[in-house]
């Protein structure tokens, strides 16, 4: 029988807690069992707990020392600083046939990402009940308890989505004033946009003061580096407006009569108020998952169970995973020093941070933008982009700084085994190759001991099933997939914790296997004269910035040397795990992809990469370089074959799991080649 109790039926508390940290976590809706009342493997049956978490810290505890704004926050009668945050569990009904790991799965803009990543087939989105919610299961086969909690504030509260409730900071009662940059860039014609706007969503914006609203400025440029187009103060208002006239007045919102253009990229400078304390993020995901992993009283959910009798406490390890934004989040959690909780544990034992390159985040900062992050083209200017990046503690000569990624957690002694991990499309767009050289591209850096790097070949940074069309983009999108290689990672990932077993060694571009290229001229960076396709060799360059500036300009003389992997003769990536589809190849797969005309056009194409298949005869190549796969195979019999040997290569590298393998075998064998 499945039993669901809703509407905080169910609460536990701690009372008079000695320190900071969670205090009570409010369950509001209860599944025992869900998915259906499935079992999986030897894990059995799942329960799935939904609810809210109270948390507060302590200004005066050095660990908390570094959030911004922390001086400035509201206090309660204990001298804290209180927060909420969403938070959800699913666990194995009987913990004791669980694998003894908390996998903490850091939502991306309020939504969950492990399902997508680990799971083949359906993921149940951000409320996954039913079974087929669950894919192949993978997760739960494994036997994980599944955590994720909210983190970012700014998320207006909607459907399913995670989210957090920070405090507003102010100073001596005052309000916190400050004129902030925010960009825009449009997919179709608008006559207005949120100010909150983020790429394809509204996001809570920071409120205009009104009374200096005057001061406003709005630009455009035709693309990250061009110069500025002012559009004059009498053409715009803040509003809602269509075409020619304004609407409804609107302090969140600008008016642009004449048209927001997909051509272009627009620039808004205003005064705004009422910073979010942004940076509690990482002091809240330290505390719910160190209060999960180390208390034992029945306060905790993983010990006070919904259907049945307590249980004793089964966690023996943690494990914190995070694609993109959370990714790039886990990364700053570490440097910033939140990998240790107040009472001087360890949080996460081992941290998968997926597709993250060269950055961190803009979570920790003053009127943050946590879900921006910098492209070529799309928020390039966003903060948390700035050095350090390497594991090592090296000198920028750019900066001056000397830092590390590790350089905190090494103090603390609580630095988690680290597994790095990017597709083909963090060279271009996220600067991965400044994770192992210097940041002037002259040597690799040493890779710590607990580090392991790992790239995607030819992959592309979000990956789809097929290559489909995107009506921005020139090529069709890159359909390679990197879900296999994450499955066995986190399979080694696990051994390197339980049983203290190394996972498979590092495979990264590197300048020491020279496999590291600069991404200019074409014919240096090997990639093919394609007919008909455009190479411009855009990668994201990076440069410390003018603060100063009104609207964000890079200094000239403070840039960072970007490279990118060096290619095949059909214009595949070299150095990384190389998949299946890498190693016996239906076309170019790449992680950059090029903007239409309309959107301005050739510049790089968001977080897309491109297919470019390979045409079936010889007869039909013209001057296409790439051999056909008529050239290539001359039949399935010996396509399978390749195949066959890519998959015993990939096993035995530890790259893929025998239940991958016979399904990737049985693809191949249905696939029609058409020869």
């Amino acid at each position: 029988m499945k039993h669901i109790w809703i509407a905080g039926l169910i609460a536990w508390f701690i009372i008079g807690a000695a320190e900071a940290g969670i205090t009570r976590i409010v369950i509001d809706r209860i599944e025992s069992p869900t998915f259906d009342g499935r079992e999986f493997g030897s894990a059995g049956r799942f329960e799935k707990f939904s609810g809210r978490a109270f948390g507060e810290v302590d200004p005066a505890d050095p660990l908390n020392a570094g959030i911004v704004y922390i001086q400035d926050a509201p206090r309660n009668a204990r001298g804290r600083v209180e927060y909420v945050v969403d938070i959800s569990i699913i666990q194995p009904l009987d913990t004791t046939k669980g694998n003894g790991t908390l996998l903490y799965d850091t939502v991306n803009r309020g939504a969950r990402r492990a399902f997508d990543v680990f799971h083949v087939g359906e993921n149940g989105g951000n409320n996954p009940s039913k079974i087929v919610d669950a894919g192949d299961a993978f997760l739960l086969r494994q036997g994980y308890t599944l955590v994720v909690s909210g983190w970012q504030a700014d998320i207006p509260r909607q459907d399913d989505e995670i989210i957090a409730d920070f405090p507003v900071a102010n100073r001596g009662g005052n309000q916190i004033v400050k004129t902030i940059n925010v960009e825009f860039i449009v997919t179709k014609p608008v006559y207005t946009l949120n100010i909150g706007w983020d790429n394809g969503r509204a996001l809570k914006p920071y409120p205009l003061v009104e009374r200096i609203a005057s001061r406003a400025r709005l630009i455009r440029r035709a693309n990250a580096d061009a110069p500025d187009e002012v559009i004059p103060r009498e053409e715009w208002s803040f509003g809602i407006c269509r075409e020619g006239k304004a609407v409804t007045q609107s302090n969140n919102d600008i008016c642009l009569p004449a048209g927001f253009s997909t051509d272009y990229v627009y620039y808004l400078s205003y005064p705004a108020i009422d910073p979010v304390l942004s940076g509690l993020a990482f002091a809240a995901t330290r505390d719910v998952v160190s209060f999960l992993r180390y208390e034992t009283s029945n306060a905790n959910p993983l010990v006070q169970h919904a259907a049945h009798d307590p249980q004793p406490l089964t966690i023996k390890r943690t494990i914190g995973f995070g694609r993109s934004q959370s990714g790039r989040f886990l990364k700053d959690f570490v440097y910033q020093g939140f990998n240790q909780d107040e009472s001087k544990r360890i949080v996460f034992d081992g941290v998968m941070e997926l597709t993250s390159g060269g950055r961190m985040t803009n979570v920790n900062t003053e009127f943050a933008f946590p879900g921006r992050f910098s492209t070529a083209l799309v928020g390039h200017y966003t903060p948390g982009d700035q050095f350090p990046f390497t594991y090592e503690t090296l000198t920028d000569p750019v900066s001056g700084r000397t830092d590390g990624l590790l350089a905190k957690c090494r103090v603390q002694g609580a630095c988690p085994k680290i597994m790095h991990m990017d597709s083909g499309t963090e060279p271009w767009g996220g600067r991965n190759s400044l994770v192992i050289t210097d940041p002037l591209g002259r040597r690799d850096v040493t890779i710590p001991d607990n580090v392991r790097l790992y790239y995607f070949a030819g992959t592309q940074h979000a990956p789809v099933l097929q290559a489909r069309e995107n009506a921005l983009c020139q090529n069709p999108v890159n359909s390679n997939q990197y879900k296999e290689p994450m499955r066995a990672l986190l399979v080694a990932m696990q051994n390197w914790l339980s049983t203290g077993k190394a996972p498979p060694p590092s495979r990264f571009p590197s300048l020491t296997e020279r496999t590291l290229v600069k991404p200019l001229p074409q014919r240096e960076a090997g990639f093919p004269e394609i007919p008909g396709r455009k190479y411009t060799g855009e990668a994201n360059h990076l440069y410390i910035n003018d603060t100063e500036a009104a609207f964000p300009r890079h200094l000239p003389d403070k840039q960072y040397a970007v490279l990118v992997p060096r290619v095949d003769r059909d214009g595949n990536d070299v150095p990384g795990i190389r998949s299946v589809a890498l190693q016996v190849p239906l076309g170019t797969y790449t992680g950059w992809n090029l903007r239409r005309k309309g959107f301005m056009e050739d510049r790089s194409c968001y977080l897309d990469g491109s297919f470019i298949p390979f045409v079936r005869y010889r007869v039909d190549r013209g001057n296409d370089p790439r051999p056909s796969l008529e050239e290539r195979y001359g039949s399935k019999a010996n396509y399978l074959r390749q195949v066959e040997a890519a998959v015993q290569r990939l096993q035995k590298d530890g790259f893929l799991l025998a239940e991958d393998a016979e399904r990737l075998l049985r693809e191949a064998r249905e696939r029609d080649l058409g020869l």
